[in-house]
């Protein structure tokens, strides 16, 4: 604001004209000024000194009840007798500045004051409302217009923009605009291009976030498509943002030439339905022959048409075998295929866990019986039997999935588990092959429901586990000429595994042998089973779920082990994009994040984490090198640098270390909303509820809360906090400070109170479905409370080992 205006005595802002009454008078005296219309009586002495204000309140503290109802008797018929309503008084030579200073500095700051001269004898009476208000409005009258401000901004940029007001008129646009679209568009129809509430059907837009706390207010993006005089079509997308403040009643239009990707994405959707029709082509022409063959197979293998001997047994099983192999790849080239499009479907229903991995086992095994090379290219016994070993938790019971999709992943797995349990050697020697040790491991991880295929083979080479996941991508040695397959099935099991709303994992090493984990929802999150509601689960909070981004099998192992040593779960991606995918997915407590991964830098995988509501809340350590570039500006929440340190990494360990299940939180009355409490009590939180912040010192020494929950949008908010910083025993708890919109000044609020730990969450639940403010909460209270790990616990781990 102009500084002569804040230099300005308060005289020109005081009122002069006010009723008085000076003592001694009679109380109906003051009654009659208020029955004439006055809001207030100036009370002075005889020496026109103020003494007080006479209103409607003082005479609300008459009310008196009886038989005859509610009666109103003044106390004394003295005016001096009469408790009046305090009137500070300020001398009318203080500047504007300096007062707002003054009542700045106090909580309970008065509403009107008494301006005094040099004698302290009242002149005027000065409304602090009416100040403020007088105030904004002459700023707002020093506030430049629209074309000073805004029009020679436009007209520089490249980009076509055009200002309108809000019944159309155009105010203002820079040349690209007038160029491209306004004589180009027929009868310059503005309107068209403009998005309004009667925007017909066929105007495609795009949904944007509602969030009121926005400088500019987005609006549906518009596409326009139309053709110039030479007959060629051009596709502009046209946003319109609602322009506030001093610029409120202009709307602003961006326009994109989107032609291009528009002409692209017609092409591709051609393509998309090119191949789909091939699929299905390939599908039907294909499986019908080998319908075909495989029956005649079976039937000459069963000598229905008579006794075959060895060597046309042996080929009629090869025949046979082939046809099922090539029946299985089309499959799944046919379902990975429409996994892609999005046409899969699930059918879920409630299945035993502990049923479909004895099915899958069994179809294994029945896999493995049928397949002739087994025998043949292994000295294993006529009578031998592959071993699958399987450990259930027995906590474990069901889930809600497909049951054929669900055994169609672990076949998928303990199929390749089996392949590659094999060594090189064994495949030339003549010496009996030892079997091979595989087997399914069944636990909870964190609320996810956790199915490990682990094996004892030849492991994944480093510099192949980042190409596990990419289509017809297969370990590159002699085992891809013994063993049948495109390379489509694990990436087919992730795209199943996605579909549930879960994901999968893996760790591998050379010749130690390869652990692959399915992670699925619990049974209760059936509802939200399909992937695009991941964002609406209330159950996604893990404290205990690290995820690990990093191509290094050395580092790997050993923040594997460090993390398994602290009791936490571990979720492994090794390229940028499979990073963001575990991330918006799994929602773990923690992401040590490899600058250095491919497909996505590791500092755009971080941009874009913060950058998603759905996954900004999540910590994210960055592991780098000390000769590594240095990111001055960056949105990550801490630093490590290799090699790491078990003691550097248990410090980002120490806000998520296992905590109770349920707090018990301190909330004054009435501060809270009900829907809000009705929130905390769903997550299985309890409250306490005081009538000040005394009784609270009271309750908590009694019943020892874990947090402190505010209203932000309350106006006694920083009284709040001044009086909980007084306060020894609550001044140490964490304090979540909740309102509709966010907290701009809670940075100062911190700087302020240093003393006390201050933590601000904007939950607007008439903007936010139900699950989704669940989940927001539940994170909230997760950063606000602070356990940490005992120091000699974090020395546990091999500190001497590094990554």
């Amino acid at each position: 604001m102009d500084s002569l205006i804040l230099n300005q005595s308060l005289e020109i802002y005081g009122q002069s004209l006010v009723a008085i009454c000076r003592l001694p008078t009679y109380t109906s005296g003051a009654i009659a000024l208020l029955q004439k219309g006055w809001p207030n009586v100036v009370v002075l002495d005889q020496n026109d000194l103020p003494q007080g204000l006479f209103n409607a309140r003082c005479i609300l503290n008459w009310q008196s009840k009886s038989k005859d109802g509610d009666t109103f008797a003044a106390p004394s018929i003295a005016l001096e007798d009469i408790d009046l309503e305090p009137l500070p008084a300020i001398s009318i030579a203080m500047t504007i500045s300096a007062f707002l200073q003054r009542i700045s500095q106090y909580r309970h700051s008065a509403e009107i004051w008494a301006l005094v001269d040099g004698n302290g004898k009242f002149v005027a009476l000065l409304e602090v409302s009416s100040l403020l208000r007088s105030l904004v409005q002459a700023e707002q009258n020093q506030c430049p217009s629209v074309n000073s401000l805004l029009l020679p901004l436009i007209y520089q940029l490249p980009m076509p923009v055009m200002v309108s007001d809000r019944d159309g008129a155009v105010v203002g646009m820079n040349s690209a605009w007038r160029n491209s679209l306004y004589e180009s568009l027929p009868n310059n129809a503005l309107t068209d291009i403009l998005p309004t509430a009667e925007t017909n059907s066929n105007i495609s837009t795009n949904n944007q976030v509602d969030n009121s706390s926005q400088i500019l207010e987005s609006k549906p993006s518009v596409t326009h498509q139309f053709c110039t005089t030479d007959g060629e079509s051009f596709t502009w997308q046209v946003i319109s943002v609602a322009l506030q403040g001093s610029l409120q009643g202009l709307d602003l239009a961006i326009a994109y030439d989107i032609t291009a990707q528009r002409n692209l994405a017609q092409e591709l959707s051609g393509l998309s339905r090119v191949k789909d029709e091939f699929l299905t082509c390939i599908n039907h022409e294909l499986k019908t022959p080998l319908t075909s063959v495989i029956g005649i197979a079976g039937l000459l293998s069963n000598n229905t048409f008579g006794e075959l001997n060895e060597r046309q047994s042996r080929y009629v099983k090869m025949i046979h075998q082939s046809g099922r192999q090539l029946v299985s790849i089309i499959d799944n080239i046919f379902d990975l295929a429409k996994a892609e499009s999005g046409q899969l479907e699930l059918y879920a229903e409630t299945v035993s866990v502990k049923d479909v991995c004895q099915k899958s086992i069994l179809q294994l095994k029945k896999l493995v019986q049928q397949d002739s090379t087994i025998f043949r290219n292994y000295n294993f016994e006529e009578d031998w039997e592959l071993d699958v070993r399987l450990d259930i938790d027995p906590t474990v019971k069901t889930i809600y999935a497909d049951e054929t999709r669900l055994q169609q992943m672990l076949v998928n797995l303990l199929s390749n588990a089996f392949k590659f349990s094999f060594f090189p050697s064994e495949l030339v020697d003549d010496v009996p092959s030892i079997p091979p040790q595989i087997g399914v491991i069944v636990r909870w991880w964190e609320g996810w429901l956790a199915i490990t295929v682990w094996d004892q083979g030849i492991g994944i080479p480093e510099e192949k586990q980042s190409l596990v996941f990419q289509k017809f991508q297969q370990v590159e040695n002699v085992l891809t000429r013994r063993f049948e397959g495109t390379g489509a099935s694990l990436l087919l099991t992730r795209h199943l595994a996605r579909l549930h709303g879960g994901d999968i994992t893996f760790v591998s090493q050379v010749d130690v042998g390869s652990q692959f984990t399915i992670l699925l929802p619990p049974e209760t999150v059936h509802n939200n089973i399909q992937s695009e509601n991941l964002e609406q689960r209330i159950d996604i909070i893990h404290g205990r779920l690290v995820l690990i981004v990093e191509t290094s099998t050395e580092a790997l192992d050993w923040l594997r082990n460090t993390l398994t040593g602290f009791n936490y779960q571990v979720v492994i991606a090794r390229s940028g994009t499979e990073a963001l995918e575990k991330a918006r997915r799994l929602q773990p407590c923690l992401i040590l994040l490899n600058p250095n991964v491919p497909m996505l830098s590791g500092w755009d995988v971080l941009a874009l984490l913060k950058g998603d509501s759905v996954t900004q809340h999540i910590r994210v350590v960055m592991m780098k090198h000390a000769d590594e570039p240095q990111i001055n500006s960056h949105q990550a929440d801490g630093i490590l640098l290799k090699p790491i340190k078990s003691e550097d990494l248990s410090v980002f360990l120490s806000n998520y270390a296992e905590a109770p299940k349920s707090f018990k939180f301190l909330f004054l009355n009435q501060n809270l909303e009900g829907s809000v409490i009705e929130l905390i009590q769903d997550l299985g939180h309890s409250l306490l509820e005081a009538e000040d912040w005394t009784q609270g010192d009271v309750l908590s020494k009694i019943w020892q809360p874990e947090l402190i929950l505010l209203n932000g949008d309350n106006q006694f908010l920083l009284k709040y906090l001044e009086e909980i910083s007084r306060l020894e025993l609550l001044s140490k708890l964490p304090i979540l400070i909740i309102s509709k919109s966010a907290i701009a000044e809670i940075k100062w609020l911190q700087n302020r109170f240093i003393n006390l730990s201050l933590y601000d969450l904007c939950l607007d639940l008439d903007n936010i479905d139900r699950a989704k403010a669940l989940l927001v909460l539940h994170q909230a209270i997760a950063n606000a409370m602070c356990y940490v790990f005992p120091r000699s616990f974090a020395n546990t781990a091999s500190i001497n080992h590094n990554s």
